[in-house]
């Protein structure tokens, strides 16, 4: 977990060990007793600064997205995005309980989990149209739909990690699975797919806008008087 002057205090280290251990364990399992043994804390105090479990796993929810709000802003500027890229190749470990931590939320059907989701999708939007007004990334028709599309390909990486690793032959890393040699192997063909397109021309597109606009006219015929 990457640093700052606020991880120094006595709730922020309980809510990064609840962190830890919700990602490892899963929110049912990890209880505040374990919480507060891995943080060093009796379990009143841990109830003190949050008021209860479900209190601490808000806490942990809004510190991961305000740290992923964070990554998604700086990835708007290329220089930034060099920088984090290297980050990550040199201190891997920092990542590793958050990107933990991301894969339980998005695995857990419950409304805390739609939340998340939810709340990363907002992210997910707020970096597209701050990327469109910046002019390092073009517009949208429906920037809501993109953003969804782009937030589900980019956790599905997450979510995957394990057989990514297998596919391409670099080492599985636990329990989240992604590790250096993977992240070297994938950013460039991601970034170039981004960047590039994937078909060569707009065939595929067209033919999918004709099909839609076909299904809403025979909607419309199919609802008039």
């Amino acid at each position: 977990m990457r640093l700052t002057a606020e991880d120094l205090t006595t709730r922020a280290r309980i809510r990064d060990a609840a962190i830890g251990l919700f990602g490892r364990d899963g929110f049912g399992p990890a209880t505040v007793r374990a919480v507060a043994s891995a943080a060093g804390v009796s379990p009143g105090l841990v109830i003190h600064h949050f008021g209860s479990k479900a209190g601490l796993r808000e806490a942990c929810d809004q510190h991961v997205l305000a740290q992923t709000a964070s990554q998604g802003k700086e990835k708007t500027d290329p220089a930034t995005t060099r920088q984090l890229i290297q980050d990550y190749l040199n201190h891997p470990d920092q990542y590793a309980d958050e990107i933990a931590y991301i894969r339980r939320s998005l695995g857990d059907e419950s409304e805390a989990g739609d939340a998340f989701f939810d709340a990363v999708v907002r992210q997910t939007q707020d970096v597209i149209e701050a990327g469109i007004a910046a002019g390092t990334i073009r517009e949208f028709d429906d920037v809501r739909s993109t953003a969804v599309v782009v937030a589900s390909n980019s956790l599905s990486m997450l979510m995957l990690g394990r057989h990514l690793s297998r596919a391409l032959g670099a080492d599985v890393i636990e329990p989240h699975g992604i590790g250096p040699e993977l992240l070297r192997q994938l950013t460039v063909p991601a970034l170039d797919i981004y960047t590039n397109g994937f078909y060569a021309d707009s065939r595929f597109l067209d033919a999918a806008r004709d099909a839609l606009q076909q299904d809403t006219n025979n909607q419309g015929r199919e609802h008039a008087p």
